[in-house]
C-alpha cells in the first residue's frame, strides 16, 4: 500500500515539475515579447513627443523671427527715423504684448547703443557693441536669424537669450541688429507643464551644444556647452531618433529622443527615464508572474487533492472534537466562576444577617468581619473575571460622557492623592449607549495604575473629545487581523500593535495620559492579561476589567507607552443618536 502510494505521489510531482517548467518557459516567452513591445512603444512615444516639443518650439521662435523681420523691415522703410520714436515705440511695444515669451524688443545701431526699445526710459545707455550677438552681425553679412548663448542683461540686469537679425543698409554696410530678448524660464515653465516623473528629461540646446533650457533643472547646466556629447553630434547628423543614452549633466540613462528645427539652429530633446519606459511592463510581468503562480498553485492543488482527501477528513475530524472540547471547558470554567460568585453573594448575605445577633460578642464580630472582606475581595475577582469573559451584567443607557465624568472627578482626584496633579478637558454632548457605573470604575483603574506608576508625584490628564472611526483590517505590523467577534483591541508601542475589527460608526474617545515611568515592549504586549503584574501586591485585574467593559460595550482599548515617556490610554465608543438618560434615582 505504502509503495503504491509513494508511486502514486512520484507521478504526481513528475506531472508538477513539468507543469511548472513549461508555465515558466511561457511565462518567461511572454514576459521577452511585452519587453520589446514595451522598448519599441517607448521609442515611438519619445519620437512623438519631441516631435510635438519641436513644432511648439519652432511656432515659438517664427513667431519671434516674424516680428524681427517685421522691425527691420520697417526701419529700411524710415531710415532717416529718429532715436526713441514715439510712434515706432508703440508699434513694437503692441508686438511685445503678443510675445508673452519675450521680455523686451530693441534696435541697436551700428555704434552698439540702443536706439529703439521697449523698456524706455528704464535702461540706462550702455554699449552692446562687445556682445557676442553683435559681434557676429557685425562681422557676418548673411541676414540671418541668430540665437545667442543665455547672457545677463546690462540694462535690466535679468538672463536673456538673444534673437537677432542684421540691419543691412541700402549700400550694404552694417546699419545695426533688431533684437528680441527672450526668458531662458519661457521654456523651462513649458517643459514642466508636460507630465513628466522625477528623472524624465526635456531640453533645449543651440547646434553647437549650449543649453538653453532644462527640466528638471540642473545648477550649472544652463549656458554650459555639451559640443562633444556623441547624441547631439548624431542629432546634428541624423536630424531626427531615439536611442539609449546616459546624460552628462546628471549621469542618469534615458531613451532620448532627439530633433533638430529646420528653421532655427536649435536641438529639441526628451528623454524617459528607465522606470518611465518600462513601468507598463514591470505591471504586465507582476500580473504574467501572478497569473503563472496562480495557475499552478491550482494545478498543484488539483494533483494533490486526492492523496490529501483521506488525511484531510482525519484532521477535520479531530478538529472538531478538540473544538468541543475547548467549548465545553470554557462553559465549565465560565459556569464556576458565576457558580462561585453565587456562593460568596450567599455567604456575605449570611454574614449580614448574623451581625446583629453577634453585637454582644465582640470578638466574633471581628472574626466575621474579617471573612466578609476577604469573601468581598474574592468576590471582586471574580467579578473582574466575568468582566474579562464579557459575562458581567451591564445597564447600559444613553450617557453623555462629560457630564459623568465631570461627576465623578472629585473621587477620582481622591484617589490620586495630593501628588498627582489631575486635570480634566471635556467635549459635552458625546453621547454613547454605555452603563455609567462602570465606567466609573473603568477610569478609576485607570487612575489608580498611573498613581502607581508615579511614586513621586506627577501629572495625570484626562481628556474626552471626538474620534475617528477605529483602523481596521490590519494589525500595527503590518499582518492582516484575524475575523473576531470582539471589537478592535489596539495595543501599540512606537507604532507597533495588536487589533481587531471593529464597526464604522461616529466615535467618541476618552484619553488618560500621564508621565509615569512608562512600560515597556515586553510589559505593554501583557499589559491586558488577567493576573499579570509588575507591581508588588497588585492582582493583575485592573487592565482585564477595562478592557472586559470596553469590550461589551462595543468598544476599542488602545495603549501607548514607552519606558520613561509616560503611558496613554484611549477609550473609544460609538455614539448614540438617543437623548442621554437621566441620572438613576438612589435607592431606598
Amino acid at each position: 500500500m505504502r509503495k503504491a502510494v509513494a508511486s502514486r505521489v512520484n507521478r504526481y510531482l513528475g506531472r508538477l515539475v513539468v507543469l511548472a517548467f513549461g508555465i515558466g518557459a511561457l511565462a518567461a516567452l511572454e514576459l521577452w515579447r511585452s519587453y520589446e513591445q514595451a522598448t519599441s512603444t517607448a521609442k515611438r512615444s519619445v519620437t512623438s513627443l519631441t516631435r510635438l516639443l519641436a513644432e511648439q518650439t519652432d511656432r515659438t521662435i517664427q513667431a519671434i523671427d516674424f516680428t524681427l523681420i517685421g522691425m527691420r523691415d520697417a526701419l529700411r522703410v524710415a531710415p532717416t527715423l529718429p532715436a526713441d520714436d514715439a510712434a515706432f515705440r508703440a508699434i513694437i511695444t503692441h508686438q511685445l504684448a503678443r510675445l508673452p515669451y519675450v521680455r523686451a524688443l530693441c534696435v541697436i545701431g551700428p555704434d552698439g547703443f540702443i536706439v529703439h526699445q521697449t523698456d524706455n526710459p528704464e535702461t540706462p545707455r550702455v554699449s552692446m557693441a562687445d556682445r557676442p550677438y553683435f559681434r557676429a552681425h557685425q562681422q557676418d553679412e548673411r541676414p540671418d536669424l541668430r540665437i545667442g548663448q543665455p547672457l545677463r542683461s546690462r540694462s535690466a540686469g535679468k538672463w536673456f537669450v538673444s534673437f537677432s537679425r542684421r540691419i543691412t543698409n541700402p549700400d550694404g554696410s552694417f546699419g545695426g541688429i533688431v533684437i528680441a530678448a527672450v526668458e531662458p524660464g519661457y521654456f523651462k515653465h513649458f517643459y514642466e507643464g508636460i507630465s513628466l516623473d522625477d528623472h524624465d528629461l526635456v531640453s533645449l540646446l543651440l547646434n553647437d551644444g549650449t543649453a538653453l533650457a532644462r527640466v528638471p533643472d540642473h545648477e550649472g547646466a544652463i549656458g554650459k556647452s555639451y559640443g562633444d556629447s556623441p547624441l547631439l553630434k548624431r542629432a546634428l547628423t541624423e536630424g531626427s531618433s531615439a536611442e539609449w543614452s546616459t546624460s552628462p549633466v546628471d549621469g542618469i540613462t534615458r531613451l532620448v529622443g532627439y530633433r533638430k528645427l529646420a528653421g532655427a539652429p536649435v536641438i529639441v530633446l526628451a528623454g524617459w527615464s528607465k522606470g518611465t519606459v518600462y513601468k507598463p511592463w514591470v505591471e504586465h510581468a507582476i500580473l504574467v508572474g501572478s497569473g503563472s503562480v496562480l495557475v499552478w498553485s491550482m494545478a498543484a492543488g488539483l494533483a494533490l487533492l486526492s492523496l490529501r482527501h483521506r488525511r484531510r477528513e482525519q484532521q477535520e475530524r479531530a478538529f472538531r472534537a478538540h473544538a468541543q472540547r475547548l467549548e465545553m471547558m470554557g462553559r465549565i470554567a465560565g459556569g464556576i466562576a458565576h457558580d462561585l460568585g453565587n456562593t460568596i453573594r450567599i455567604a456575605r448575605t449570611t454574614f449580614s444577617l448574623i451581625k446583629p445577633s453577634l453585637a454582644s460578642r465582640q470578638d466574633v464580630l471581628t472574626l466575621v468581619d474579617d471573612a466578609d472582606r476577604s469573601l468581598k475581595s474574592a468576590f471582586d475577582i471574580i467579578d473582574r473575571l466575568l468582566a474579562f469573559a464579557r459575562r458581567q451584567e451591564l445597564s447600559p443607557r444613553a450617557t453623555d460622557l462629560g457630564e459623568v465624568i465631570s461627576g465623578f472627578l472629585p473621587i477620582l482626584k481622591q484617589a490620586a492623592g495630593p501628588r498627582i496633579e489631575l486635570d480634566l478637558t471635556v467635549v459635552h454632548a458625546l453621547v454613547c449607549l454605555i452603563d455609567p457605573v462602570h465606567l466609573e470604575s473603568a477610569l478609576l483603574n485607570l487612575v489608580l495604575n498611573s498613581k502607581d506608576a508615579m511614586p513621586e508625584g506627577g501629572r495625570i490628564a484626562i481628556e474626552v473629545r471626538n474620534a475617528e472611526p477605529p483602523h481596521r483590517g490590519r494589525t500595527g505590523r503590518g499582518r492582516k487581523a484575524a475575523a473576531a467577534p470582539w471589537p478592535q483591541i489596539v495595543v501599540r508601542d512606537d507604532g507597533t500593535g495588536l487589533s481587531r475589527k471593529v464597526a464604522t460608526a461616529p466615535w467618541a474617545q476618552i484619553v488618560v495620559l500621564d508621565d509615569g515611568a512608562g512600560m515597556s515592549r515586553e510589559v505593554l504586549e501583557r499589559a491586558f492579561e488577567p493576573f499579570f503584574t509588575t507591581r508588588t501586591g497588585g492582582n493583575g485585574l485592573g487592565l482585564s476589567q477595562v478592557l472586559g467593559f470596553v469590550q461589551q460595550s462595543a468598544g476599542e482599548v488602545q495603549i501607548e507607552s514607552k519606558e520613561g515617556a509616560g503611558t496613554t490610554v484611549t477609550l473609544r465608543f460609538p455614539t448614540t443618536a438617543h437623548a442621554p438618560a437621566p441620572p438613576a434615582a438612589p435607592s431606598s
